[in-house]
């Protein structure tokens, strides 16, 4: 549960609500209870300084995702988001980050379905562990080494 700030449409009181699931986005107009209309009138949550992030921290992941989105199909490749993470599905494999971090852990499908250590099958493996990079650095990293196995393999 969570408690946003919401006026009344009716006679402009200001007051805490409580909403489970789906939480209302600001400006959305719902139905509730008001105390001093004492009546059920529409009410609307307000800007408020965590609207505001809320709002610009919702507008920074769409952008990013459309940047990867933008940089994967660039190159051919198709993407998709889940969670916190992006798989990435190139001609030749698949590959996955979490796109939030600073340090990329980059995962990639595995050409020889064995790990040779345990003997058991393996259809990822951690190409490299906690990289600096940004997420379309590591876009270009996928695009010149599908190119180099194309050219190698």
């Amino acid at each position: 549960m969570r408690q946003y700030l919401c006026k009344c449409s009716e006679c402009g009181n200001f007051r805490n609500i409580a909403f489970d699931v789906p939480f209302p986005e600001y400006g959305e107009i719902f139905i509730r209870f008001c105390k001093l209309c004492d009546k059920e009138t529409a009410q609307t949550r307000v800007l408020t300084k965590k609207a505001q992030s809320e709002i610009k921290r919702n507008t920074e992941e769409e952008e990013l995702k459309k940047s990867i989105d933008r940089a994967c199909k660039n190159y051919g490749f198709k993407c998709r988001f889940l969670y916190q993470s992006v798989i990435i599905t190139t001609p030749l494999s698949d590959w996955s980050f979490d796109y939030h971090e600073s340090k990329i852990t980059l995962r990639h499908e595995s050409t020889i379905k064995i790990n040779f250590k345990t003997n058991k099958y393996a259809k990822m493996h951690v190409q490299f562990r906690n990289r600096k990079m940004k997420p379309l650095e590591v876009i270009d990293y996928i695009a010149s080494h599908d190119e180099w196995r194309a050219n190698n393999i």
